[in-house]
């Protein structure tokens, strides 16, 4: 993977409505400073363990999770951390040099039961589509053109890269923010929210920031 320009500490809200209620161990992948699997471990008692190959994301996450691995993700092998309950792989495939590599490698540690979690970001959605018309492409330190992004999807290709590594994909939600309405949206969030989400689903390629999937091995 590139360099790290920025450490992230996020929580994808969105991401962590997926993951099943009855996960006790779970495998973040590309965990950041551990902020995501903090919020896991707090809604109850879990095993958490974290990989990222940034040495400085991995000693702020080192009080946050049960177990924090600095690994480079391109070749780590998953075998010697034995079966979880369910991985999440929150906007980190896309920093890969091969993520169907990295999906084919995380079988080993799936069981019958196992889920997989994915985020990916959407590299045409309304305000990517603008740039792209004015016949601007920059890369920057943080978004859907990150600067160590080493691939790009759209929601059907994003699906196919599960699809064709032997996962099946149980549910999948476009998310994001309708633009342009940011007083309307303070006003009335409960409202404004339903609008986005029914206008992800009916043009999720223009409205949908990512796409968050929730899979498992084909059966």
């Amino acid at each position: 993977m590139g360099k790290t320009l920025t450490v992230y500490a996020g929580v994808n809200e969105c991401v962590l409505s997926f993951v099943p209620p009855t996960a006790v161990r779970i495998l973040d992948v590309g965990c950041g400073t551990g902020a995501f699997g903090e919020r896991l471990r707090q809604e109850r008692e879990r095993i958490v363990v974290g990989i990222t190959y940034s040495q400085e994301e991995a000693t702020l996450a080192a009080g946050r999770l049960s177990q924090v691995i600095c690994a480079e993700l391109n070749t780590f092998d998953f075998v010697s951390l034995g079966e979880v309950d369910c991985v999440i792989l929150s906007h980190i495939l896309e920093h890969l040099y091969a993520p169907d590599d990295l999906l084919e490698r995380l079988k080993c540690v799936l069981g019958p039961e196992s889920v997989i979690v994915v985020a990916l970001p959407n590299v045409v959605w309304w305000r990517q589509r603008l740039q792209f018309l004015i016949g601007r492409w920059r890369y920057e330190d943080w978004g859907i053109l990150d600067r160590t992004h080493f691939r790009f999807f759209d929601m059907r290709s994003s699906e196919e890269l599960l699809k064709q590594t032997g996962y099946e994909v149980l549910r999948a939600r476009p998310d994001g923010l309708v633009p342009f309405i940011g007083p309307i949206r303070r006003l009335f969030p409960s409202l404004v929210s339903k609008l986005d989400r029914l206008l992800c689903i009916l043009a999720p390629g223009l409205f949908a920031f990512q796409f968050v999937y929730l899979a498992r091995l084909r059966r």
